[in-house]
């Protein structure tokens, strides 16, 4: 977090402000400006990060090196997170105001009165349903407990403030109260619009206005649900059964196919064949590359079904061989299946590659797996 905070002096800041003036796109709406996302559409917490760290880019001026004073940078990032927060809220009251009561709950407290209130007002904007106070409040406290989760040790990074010991119980009440304490919060979040209500009415109303809020209100939910590998049979025989029936879509002939098991999103590829070879950027690629490329930004993890393999690639030119999370009866893999012993899926196999996949490390396995098998060099990725 620190040396990202530095590399903004080192970076071109007309190019920093214009990323700037794109992250306030959103926060700050212009719908006459083309790709402006809507509200639902975006990452707060990217959004807060992002303004953080380029806001002192706004007092550069050419050939004048200017730079905040500790006050105002505190009172930049102190607003600039109100903002962020008021809007992370609208976005969990706009996605909660689709939710059904599944049980009746009496609760008059300060907090479902200023909920409810709040989603009135909401409802003028977006003709929603009126939903009852406690209900949105439920909604809003867990919905955000991952934003201020991260908010936290952004700022804890970033200023090097210490947190309170209480962010250490096991409640979530508990947490939730530190986290406001922490991060100059109220623990009435809804208090925020009453303090800043004639700068955020306007706001809401242009958040509420784009068309594209209502093509989301139906999709998005908070706090999101995390993403995981998909689920893979307990029994490898069942694998080798989808395999065998597999029939390439793009060739008609009975020749020897390889497929390939997506394990991000599924999908069945068709690998090291020239009938699913893509034209992308004029650059001639495989299935595989050219699936990661749409389905995991050039990052993917695949199944190799009949040799037992886990492929991993990063872009066009990368990749490694990984242990599948299959093994036999003796706890050991078999690559290309040359021994045919029955495989059974090992859980806690699966669960590393998923936290490989979780924690941004698959490049770094790549890395590392090329510098102890230089003969890997020599593959072709790109056409896999």
């Amino acid at each position: 977090v620190q040396f990202a905070a530095a590399q903004r002096t080192t970076s071109p800041q007309v190019l920093i402000q214009k990323h700037l003036v794109r992250l306030l796109g959103v926060l700050l709406p212009n719908f006459k400006v083309e790709d402006t996302p809507s509200l639902l559409e975006v990452d707060m917490f990217h959004v807060l990060v992002g303004g953080v760290l380029s806001f002192p880019s706004l007092y550069w001026e050419d050939a004048v090196d200017l730079q905040p004073s500790a006050i105002s940078s505190a009172y930049n990032q102190l607003y600039l997170f109100h903002l962020t927060t008021l809007a992370h809220i609208t976005q969990i009251v706009l996605s909660s105001a689709t939710e059904s009561p599944a049980a009746q709950c009496h609760d008059s407290s300060e907090e479902a009165r200023a909920a409810q209130s709040f989603c009135k007002e909401l409802c003028q904007y977006t003709s929603g349903q009126d939903i009852p106070g406690w209900l949105v409040w439920d909604c809003v406290k867990k919905g955000i407990m991952p934003y201020l989760r991260c908010a936290a040790l952004f700022f804890h990074y970033l200023l090097g403030v210490s947190p309170p010991e209480e962010l250490l119980q096991v409640s979530e009440e508990g947490q939730f109260k530190a986290l406001c304490s922490y991060l100059s919060l109220p623990t009435n979040l809804f208090l925020l619009f009453q303090e800043y209500w004639d700068t955020v009415n306007p706001l809401l109303q242009r958040w509420c206005a784009d068309p594209v809020v209502l093509i989301f209100l139906y999709l998005n939910r908070y706090p999101r649900k995390r993403n995981s590998l998909i689920e893979l049979p307990e029994d490898y025989s069942c694998l080798l059964n989808q395999a065998s029936q597999f029939r390439c879509p793009r060739s008609s002939d009975d020749e020897q196919k390889h497929p390939v098991l997506c394990l991000f999103c599924g999908a069945m590829l068709c690998s090291q064949n020239t009938c699913c070879q893509e034209l992308v950027n004029g650059e001639e690629l495989g299935a595989c590359t050219s699936h990661a490329l749409q389905c995991g930004a050039g990052v993917c993890m695949f199944l190799k079904i009949r040799e037992c393999k886990v492929v991993l690639i990063e872009g066009k030119t990368r990749g490694c061989l990984y242990p599948a999370p299959y093994l036999d009866k003796y706890g050991e893999t078999d690559p290309g299946l040359k021994r045919g012993n029955p495989l059974h899926l090992c859980r806690e196999r699966y669960r590393k590659l998923h936290l490989l996949w979780q924690q941004h490390c698959i490049v770094e396995e790549i890395a590392r797996s090329q510098e102890t098998n230089q003969i890997f060099f020599g593959f072709n990725w790109q056409l896999l």
